[in-house]
């Protein structure tokens, strides 16, 4: 008997334009700090990401407010975020694309970072109401077991935009199918098609084309 398909697909980077968040972020920060103190409150970010492979938007605010002694910054640079249209950033065809799979299968959302921003790019974004559920670790490949555990019933299609993380399941779990799609900043230093991995697309409404029976071939 078959099983049923369950989609893990990953949320920056190949549902939502992350780099373009990125960069309205920054546009946002000049525009209320100054260059110079936009450049500092960037380097509390860049120094978080680099020790803890994670962005924390709210402790990083926390930080860079902590220096400058004033009441209103917190709730300044936290307006900032919170008037981010996420809906805008999707890529084109997202919605399209999830409402597709479902008819293949269950779709989970499987995702990290901060509990507090990320969850803010899931609701504001919508996507969380476009999927069955939605899995959020700080980091997700130290949940890996426990979810592949857990959907043991189900033949496993990983989508995400890391190759280094697909690499990652792959090697561990073979029998997961994986695809990588090329978006984002990632694609732009590693875009090649890695035998280890499944299928390689360019974007992800290309998943328009495919039937899922129970591959893609």
């Amino acid at each position: 008997m078959q099983k049923p398909i369950l989609f893990l697909i990953d949320l920056d980077n190949t549902l939502l334009n992350n780099d373009l968040i990125k960069n309205e972020i920054k546009r946002s920060l000049t525009q209320v700090l100054g260059s110079a103190e936009a450049e500092h409150f960037w380097k509390h970010h860049d120094d978080f990401r680099n020790k803890h492979n994670l962005v924390n938007f709210p402790y990083i605010i926390r930080k860079y407010c902590s220096e400058k002694h004033k009441d209103t910054c917190d709730v300044t640079l936290a307006s900032i975020f919170n008037n981010i249209d996420f809906q805008k950033a999707l890529y084109p065809k997202v919605k399209e694309v999830l409402v597709y799979l479902k008819k293949f299968g269950k779709v989970v959302l499987f995702t990290e970072g901060d509990p507090v921003y990320q969850k803010m790019k899931i609701e504001k974004s919508t996507i969380g109401s476009m999927v069955d559920a939605v899995l959020l670790f700080p980091h997700k490949l130290e949940h890996l077991d426990q979810i592949v555990k857990k959907y043991k019933d189900y033949d496993i299609e990983v989508i995400d935009d890391r190759s280094t993380t697909l690499m990652t399941i792959k090697n561990k779990y073979p029998q997961i199918h994986i695809i990588e799609v090329c978006q984002g900043h990632y694609s732009t230093v590693d875009h090649k098609a890695h035998p280890v991995l499944d299928k390689t697309i360019e974007s992800i409404s290309e998943l328009l084309n495919y039937t899922f029976n129970r591959k893609l071939y």
